[in-house]
């Protein structure tokens, strides 16, 4: 940030080297991640007390970019 003005200063050349690193999710990635979060459901539903079964599934919606999400699945396992 700017000191005098208050303004924001971005240097355009470093903002479009930081887009091209990026990931963006391809179709495989999502369908992968949609897998594992109904595997992991399904481990959770069958064996509820199982505890790698709940951090797993937090993990993945971790890795995912849903913290939230991620929070809740732990939540939920602590209460279970």
């Amino acid at each position: 940030s700017d000191s005098v003005t208050g303004q924001t200063v971005v240097d355009p050349k470093g903002y479009l080297t930081s887009l091209s690193k990026t990931k963006i999710a391809t179709n495989a990635e999502v369908s992968d991640v949609h897998k594992a979060r109904l595997l992991l459901k399904s481990v959770r539903d069958t064996n509820p007390k199982h505890a790698p079964g709940w951090i797993a599934a937090a993990r993945v919606e971790e890795a995912a970019g849903k913290t939230l999400q991620a929070r809740k699945v732990i939540q939920e396992g602590c209460e279970a």
